[in-house]
């Protein structure tokens, strides 16, 4: 445990063995939009005032009609999220962050993955990362789906994360993330910053 926070390590990384707001494996947690450390239960998602609706004109780094992020552009030049704008860093401090592309890649090709239904009863889908060399190291990802306006779609078919790098190729509006379906990890290198994803951590060496 790193401040406060049960982690396995797979292929070298050390992984939070919880999503960001989450009480159990087995909980989404909170879902962010990309660059904001506010994080939002199923609840808090709607239309009415207070409430979070996932797109570009309720997004923290929009200020007008034109939608130019304000932050992470081409004045800034900006690509890698920084420290106070870290979803994990923000809510657990200390050397947690969120992970990059290539902590994705090291955890897939040093784990079985398996597909589950129901896990250990819970109800809740997702993918078990288990490690190659060591059946006792594993990590349940449960299928978040997304959050885009006020649903979620996919919700216990898919799972969801962003990582901490924005899009180079459709920059400055599109961050990296990735999603797992079935038995593999789906790079899907970019998609909106407003959407709503959960985060789960890993400490930095």
């Amino acid at each position: 445990m790193t401040q406060g926070h049960d982690y396995v390590e797979i292929g070298g990384v050390k992984w939070a063995t919880m999503n960001v707001g989450a009480s159990t494996v087995y909980d989404t947690g909170l879902y962010f939009q990309w660059g904001d450390t506010k994080g939002y239960t199923r609840e808090q998602f709607g239309t009415k005032r207070g409430q979070k609706h996932f797109d570009w004109y309720d997004y923290k780094w929009i200020e007008d009609e034109k939608l130019v992020p304000t932050k992470y552009n081409e004045d800034d030049e900006k690509t890698v999220i920084d420290p106070e704008d870290d979803a994990v860093h923000a809510a657990w401090g200390g050397d947690w962050c969120m992970p990059t592309m290539f902590h994705f890649w090291k955890l897939e090709d040093a784990s079985n993955i398996r597909k589950v239904k129901d896990y250990e009863r819970s109800g809740v889908n997702g993918l078990l990362f288990t490690d190659k060399e060591n059946s006792s190291k594993k990590l349940f990802f449960p299928a978040s789906g997304l959050a885009i306006m006020d649903i979620v779609l996919d919700e216990n078919v898919s799972t969801y994360l962003w990582g901490n790098t924005l899009c180079p190729d459709m920059y400055p509006h599109y961050a990296e993330y990735v999603y797992f379906k079935s038995e593999r990890i789906y790079w899907s290198s970019s998609t909106n910053r407003y959407l709503g994803m959960p985060c789960r951590g890993v400490l930095f060496d």
